[in-house]
């Protein structure tokens, strides 16, 4: 039964099937050389999130009536979120074997509608990071994907903290201009701040980005982390996604 729904997506796109067959949801954006198979996505095999991951159900919010697919990579790459009468599709590139996906729907553009918020949590030894952030905004007829980079993140960080010596071991962590002073022994001459791509997002009625700012110093070979951690708010605003309410938390 497995094999059937995962070699369902890999035929030619029979957008009758789908349609003729009473589904009630409305597709918007699926290419055509995918073929949708109306009892994959149904209501009674929404329930196979809970088997394994051989499934082409990725991840859900059964209570909100969310659900997510992935497509056959061989065909076309991406999901289908299925959502509020809609099966919409977008040209995410991940792998679902590496990575856990996580998903939240709230008002994030305070516009009365709900959004979705989607990332996927990459795991490298006991460490777990998200690498990027789907927002899904609602617009009249379907959702406006704004995505969110690790990189953008880094570089909306480095627009919000600066990080100076003051001597003596001492060092001032910048905050759009509020000073938070620490110390930090055993390092020669202080370089610059070193900021990762690679960043970890917490999904909620509020989204927060956080990041593990580093330390250069000169002569050293590699930066000095786990000092502080960077954490902010991320929300659309004005056709982008930035981050608000910036804020360091020490270890």
């Amino acid at each position: 039964m497995k094999k059937i729904l995962v070699s369902a997506l890999v035929l030619t796109l029979l957008l009758g099937s789908f349609t003729g067959c009473g589904n009630k949801y409305r597709q918007i954006d699926v290419p055509k050389e995918l073929k949708i198979d109306e009892k994959t996505l149904s209501e009674d095999t929404d329930e196979l999130l809970s088997i394994d991951d051989t499934t082409p159900l990725l991840t859900a919010l059964p209570d909100e009536g969310l659900y997510i697919y992935y497509t056959d990579r061989t065909v076309k790459s991406g999901v289908l979120v299925k959502y509020d009468g809609m099966l919409q599709f977008f040209a995410w590139r991940f792998t679902p074997e590496l990575a856990r996906p996580d998903v939240y729907i709230a008002d994030y553009n305070g516009d009365g509608e709900k959004d979705i918020a989607f990332t996927y949590v990459s795991e490298v030894g006991e460490t777990q990071f998200c690498e990027n952030l789907h927002l899904l905004l609602r617009t009249e007829d379907k959702f406006e994907d704004r995505y969110y980079t690790g990189e953008k993140a880094s570089i909306q960080c480095g627009n919000h903290l600066v990080v100076a010596p003051k001597g003596d071991d001492k060092y001032i962590a910048y905050i759009d201009g509020e000073p938070t002073e620490f110390t930090l022994t055993g390092h020669g001459e202080f370089s610059q701040l070193y900021l990762k791509h690679i960043q970890d997002f917490t999904l909620g009625e509020t989204i927060t980005v956080e990041l593990d700012p580093g330390l250069v110093f000169v002569g050293e070979s590699s930066p000095v982390f786990s000092t502080f951690r960077y954490i902010a708010d991320v929300v659309p605003t004005d056709g982008d996604v930035k981050q608000q309410n910036a804020r360091i938390t020490f270890e």
